[in-house]
């Protein structure tokens, strides 16, 4: 009975592979609710924080989580009689969430970073303020690899949150503080503020923000890297006006994206803060505006950004704008971009990530599929960024000298021909992060891949051969 559950199991994850259909979901009220980050959960589904108008017409954190299909499973709100607005969140290690942003009148200043911690069904654990007597924001959190929380955003702002200094905050799983820095222009009326954070390989964190600005040359620091307790690797200056999110690549370089007064930015940087290449995409026309707002790697070396397009400004207000999608090789030119949405209504992507098919999933904020206002949305597209079913191209069985004969089970089998310096590939899981290499000296043979239990759960991993242009190919491991 069991294998047979079991070869049921596979065969409706197979059909999900083969044929991809997106969808586009929309949540909320009579108000306006947006969703600022989305996270593919541990059980398949998916789970979204965001916002949404409270009954008395203020603003609550809302966690919102879903099955594979976008139905909603079940949401919490947090915040009650006082506003409260989130920027970030993710599943933690426990299988239950964090939430990061800012609150009013229940710290010690005007306004504070609250942390919220719950369990898997969203049920408050504790939450936690931090700040000074005026306003501090968090728009940025990663749990770490100890179990404890980094976070970034805005400091003690005497009149706003964009007179503060940036911050970086580390505190332990309890949420406790273990450290803070903070860096400030010698102008104490300039925007200083870290945008995202995420830690990296080295155990230290790269954070995408706006800091130190100089009147004198017009440039800013946009991207910072850290080692572990804080501290300034080195700090990539330019003219972007703000640096909204960075991201490590496979080859331990970073992307960020971001805008300047028009334009969406995408730059890449190497491990040691160099610029290897900027890009710049988006409407040419005169007083129309691009937004860059997330970046994350993709297996086969390249990135995904999210943002949106063409929005036409006003001098007090924007107008239209689309979500918009764009697939990036590992030198910043693009495989294809999409816009979804229409051109009177304003609809915008906060947060892009690769899910575990090879497609993609948004959220952010929508009027054009509304029921009133603008709603948050959830998009799945395929691995195409399409939302129409289409039927997926097969996975080559053959790459010139090398091929995978068992794609699909609790080991991946591949051989390989007339390799006179061995065979070499890197192994990525769905988010594009590297679990593993492959090494072998001989100049024909055979690999068995994913015997280590402890190693890998299953799921969709990515098998790269190391040499110029070779296509990552998808294989399932099952347990």
């Amino acid at each position: 009975m069991k294998n047979l559950v079991l070869l049921v199991v596979l065969a409706t994850t197979l059909a999900a592979l083969s044929l991809k259909a997106g969808w586009i979901k929309t949540y909320g009220g009579e108000n306006n609710e947006s969703g600022r980050v989305i996270q593919e959960t541990s059980d398949g589904g998916y789970v979204v924080f965001g916002n949404i108008v409270s009954p008395a017409g203020s603003s609550d954190i809302w966690l919102v989580k879903t099955d594979a299909q976008g139905d909603t499973l079940w949401t919490k709100t947090y915040g009650g009689q006082a506003l409260a607005y989130c920027y970030s969140g993710q599943q933690t290690k426990d299988g239950g969430y964090i939430l990061a942003g800012y609150i009013e009148g229940a710290g010690a200043g005007a306004e504070d970073i609250w942390l919220i911690k719950t369990d898997p069904e969203g049920d408050t654990q504790w939450t936690k303020t931090y700040g000074g007597y005026g306003y501090d924001e968090a728009y940025s959190i990663q749990q770490t690899d100890d179990g404890g929380y980094i976070v970034t955003g805005t400091h003690d702002g005497l009149t706003d949150p964009w007179s503060g200094d940036m911050w970086l905050l580390k505190t332990d799983s309890d949420g406790d503080t273990l450290w803070t820095k903070t860096w400030a222009a010698e102008n104490p009326t300039m925007t200083d503020a870290g945008y995202n954070v995420r830690q990296t390989s080295d155990g230290g964190y790269i954070i995408a923000c706006y800091a130190d600005f100089s009147s004198a040359t017009y440039d800013g620091i946009v991207v910072m890297k850290t080692d572990d307790k804080g501290d300034t690797v080195w700090a990539y200056r330019d003219t972007i006006w703000f640096m909204e999110c960075v991201a490590q690549t496979t080859d331990d370089a970073y992307v960020a994206t971001g805008f300047n007064n028009h334009d969406m930015f995408l730059i890449k940087l190497d491990s040691e803060g160099t610029l290897l290449w900027k890009k710049v995409y988006g409407d040419a026309k005169q007083d129309y505006r691009d937004f860059g707002w997330c970046v994350q790697r993709t297996p086969d070396g390249g990135c995904v950004v999210a943002g949106q397009y063409s929005s036409y400004w006003t001098e007090y207000s924007s107008e239209g704008g689309d979500v918009w999608l764009l697939k990036f090789d590992s030198d910043g030119d693009t495989f294809w971009t999409r816009t979804y949405g229409e051109d009177a209504q304003i609809d915008e992507a906060y947060w892009v990530q690769p899910t575990s098919d090879g497609g993609y999933i948004l959220t952010g904020s929508t009027e054009t599929w509304a029921s009133a206002g603008s709603d948050l949305f959830l998009m799945k597209t395929d691995s195409q960024g399409l939302i129409d079913a289409i039927e997926e191209k097969q996975i080559a069985e053959t790459d010139r000298d090398w091929q995978i004969t068992s794609s699909i089970g609790r080991e991946i089998v591949l051989s390989y021909t007339d390799h006179p310096h061995g065979f070499h590939a890197k192994v990525f899981d769905a988010s594009g992060r590297k679990v593993d290499e492959i090494h072998a000296v001989g100049e024909s043979g055979t690999i068995t891949w994913g015997k280590c239990y402890g190693c890998y759960g299953p799921g969709v991993y990515f098998i790269k051969p190391e040499w110029d242009n070779a296509a990552p190919q998808k294989v399932v491991l099952i347990r």
